[in-house]
């Protein structure tokens, strides 16, 4: 009998005197603090730290079905080895990890002696155990390519956010915030980041106006004030015509702009000189111009207030300069860093987990492959243009890929592009729980354990700077590995191993908190260490080269580009045979790759939809709840649809999963949805190499 199926007194008597193990949870990237029942080397129970200021104790219905990745029988249980060619169906044998070790070692000794260490690409989610690959294959090995899975994430934010503030991921302060104006940011939808969800909806019910602009009538928007139902990828209109309506009628803080922004006169002239008011805007957007004017006379003169964006203005070729128009919002009004603005937070002064000599690490020959590709303002790899350098070595090969807790197959655009890449690699390493679409293009596959069997320190995702605490709760799977043993494992084969000197995960855990004000015993015991939420770093100078918000950005200059956003059409527009726009919304049930096998998650929701305005639905003789197909020029899916009245006519709104529709992961997930990336052609945006998802038209008709 399963601790699910007893009665609730026996439930109790489970947990009572079971091991509480102070952890977090990472099934999504904000990593909600929490404490781990363990009895018998089982989870129990587990909830959130009520001390933590990041989810207040609460937990999502993702992370309360987390176990179930402690007993998934699909599980990765032991190193497997491709024994068939590359472009069939992938075949392995189970293989030792001595094996496995000598192989990668052997591998990577000879595309480094062949190619360089710039041919080995590291591509992985954002989990801070990657630093330990990072430490054996860029510090060591050389290679100037280690990445995450940004560009199919929120690039173009990170990008406006770097170049503007000089900041890589500023937070939300909603909490004190009198008006908020979210650009196609459906927060409530993605269910993560638990405080700031919370933090919201208090301040709402606290006389905050919440206005969202987005196609779709998202879970926030059915929250919000008002419901701004924009034109696919017009955002940068909007926030253009809104900055010309502050600028001309004297509402901006003008002191503010003098003293701490970098351009702001020249942008007053460029406004001016594009004509983009309001009534320009209008026919763009779709939003009438008197609403545009309201908007932003309600925007400036409305203290605190926030302009916040993520990753829906950001999936057109246009999306960099959306992103950084909705920031300038900010920064024109004076309202960057301060309580109820968007929070330029501090980190928390966490070390490195190994310490690599200058003297011991390699060099590469020729610069970072975004660099090379001609994106040099990119904050990560363009992922969608990684199949150019493997397959025909532009800008220069490269031959090895390790991939960590991602499905670039899946994730990317152009599927079949990315699966002819694999074909061209010498060596393809999957690091990974379960056996994804990924895996099972890639030469050798290693099974990680999860963040229940592993230890972890980060930094957190709250207003403050943070330190948070995974801790191994229980045993791994099989015979499953954390990254610091599998590149301690390697290193040693490579002869590095006197680089890794570590024997329990508390060795390298204490050198990373060697400057946090809080010993390595008292985090495990508190599951974490959380500063003062401070204030003001404007007027203390910024990481950007004026040391100043740059308006006019001297990095955009720099590279030939418009220093200052400006509104251009995007690049895939809808005709007469293909007549409707692709967005995209997430699911809240689901996140990245370990949902989808999950029994609880899937019973509550078992496959994505696509949602079509009446009007269109009408036109084109769908009803709700049949099956359909999407055709693009490119593929076509078969998907459920689901008839709404809150969304932008001529567009549909496909709900992606991350990965609905596999032929791999597990025997929950296998062939539920439709999976709708090999619609896409490869668009990246020019300026910073993001995943454009949203450069896609389609037809849809009844199946």
């Amino acid at each position: 009998m399963t601790i699910h199926e007893t009665n609730l007194a026996d439930r109790l008597a489970q947990i009572k005197g079971a091991k509480v193990i102070k952890s977090f949870c990472y099934t999504c990237p904000w990593q909600c603090p929490t404490e781990v029942y363990v009895r018998d080397g089982k989870v129990v129970y587990h909830k959130g730290n009520e001390q933590s200021p990041n989810n207040i104790g609460s937990r999502c219905a993702k992370g309360m079905a987390s176990w179930y990745i402690t007993q998934d029988p699909d599980r990765l249980r032991y190193p497997l080895l491709r024994t068939n060619l590359k472009g069939e169906p992938g075949q392995f044998k189970r293989i030792s990890w001595d094996e496995a070790f000598t192989f990668i070692a052997e591998k990577l000794t000879q595309i480094a002696n062949r190619y360089g260490p710039e041919a080995v690409v590291l591509t992985c989610h954002h989990d801070p155990n990657t630093q330990f690959y990072r430490h054996l294959l860029g510090d060591l090995y050389g290679s100037p390519n280690m990445y995450a899975h940004t560009s199919g994430c929120e690039q173009d934010r990170r990008a406006a956010c770097l170049t503007l503030f000089g900041h890589v991921f500023p937070m939300h302060d909603f909490a004190n915030s009198r008006y908020v104006m979210l650009w196609g940011m459906n927060i409530l939808g993605a269910n993560q980041g638990l405080w700031e969800s919370r933090a919201l909806l208090q301040a709402k019910k606290n006389g905050m106006k919440l206005v969202v602009v987005d196609p779709n009538f998202t879970e926030t928007a059915q929250k919000a004030d008002e419901w701004i139902p924009i034109r696919p990828g017009t955002d940068a209109a909007l926030a253009l015509a809104m900055c010309r309506v502050i600028i001309d009628e004297n509402l901006h803080d003008a002191l503010f702009c003098e003293r701490y922004t970098e351009g702001f006169a020249g942008f007053r002239e460029h406004l001016c000189a594009k004509d983009y008011s309001p009534a320009w805007a209008q026919d763009i957007t779709g939003i009438e111009a008197g609403t545009i004017v309201r908007l932003a006379r309600e925007f400036a003169t409305t203290k605190p207030a926030m302009s916040a964006i993520f990753k829906g203005s950001g999936y057109y070729t246009n999306g960099h300069d959306a992103g950084r128009a909705c920031y300038i919002l900010d920064a024109i009004t004076g309202q960057v860093d301060g309580p109820g603005q968007l929070h330029l937070k501090d980190w928390a002064p966490l070390g490195t987990p190994v310490a690599i000599p200058d003297s011991a690490k390699g060099k590469s020959k020729n610069p970072p492959l975004h660099v090379a590709m001609g994106y040099p303002l990119a904050p990560d790899l363009p992922n969608s243009r990684l199949p150019d350098a493997v397959i025909e070595g532009k800008p220069y090969p490269v031959k090895a890929l390790w991939v960590h807790s991602t499905n670039p197959v899946m994730s990317d655009p152009n599927r079949d592009r990315v699966k002819e890449m694999f074909r061209h690699l010498e060596l393809a390493v999957a690091c990974e729980l379960l056996m994804s679409e990924t895996a099972l293009e890639c030469d050798i596959v290693l099974p990680e354990t999860s963040f229940y069997e592993h230890a972890e320190i980060r930094q957190g995702m709250w207003l403050g700077p943070e330190v948070i605490l995974c801790q191994p709760a229980v045993a791994p799977v099989g015979e499953a590995k954390p990254s610091y043993e599998i590149a301690k494992g390697i290193a040693g084969k490579m002869g590095w191993g006197g680089y890794f000197p570590y024997e329990r995960w508390e060795d390298w855990g204490e050198l990373m908190m060697k400057d946090v004000p809080m010993s390595l015993d008292t985090l495990k015991e508190k599951g974490f260490w959380a500063g003062d939420v401070t204030y003001g770093r404007v007027a203390k100078g910024l990481r950007t080269p004026s040391g100043k918000i740059e308006i006019r950005s001297s990095e955009y200059a720099k590279h030939g580009y418009n220093p200052y956003p400006e509104w251009s059409e995007r690049s895939v527009l809808p005709d007469q045979e293909f007549p409707l726009q692709v967005t995209h919304s997430k699911l809240s049930m689901h996140c990245n790759i370990v949902t989808q096998n999950n029994p609880y998650l899937m019973e509550i929701v078992g496959e994505n939809w696509v949602e079509i305005n009446s009007r269109d639905a009408a036109k084109y003789g769908v009803q709700d709840g049949q099956q359909v197909w999407i055709e693009s020029p490119k593929d076509k899916i078969k998907i459920k649809a689901k008839v709404t009245e809150g969304l932008v006519p001529g567009c549909i709104s496909i709900r992606h999963g991350h990965g609905f529709g596999h032929w791999a992961m597990g025997s929950v997930a296998k062939g539920k949805g439709a999976h709708s990336n090999n619609l896409m052609d490869t668009h990246p945006n020019p300026v910073t190499g993001a995943n454009c998802y949203n450069e896609c038209k389609v037809r849809i008709r009844p199946a």
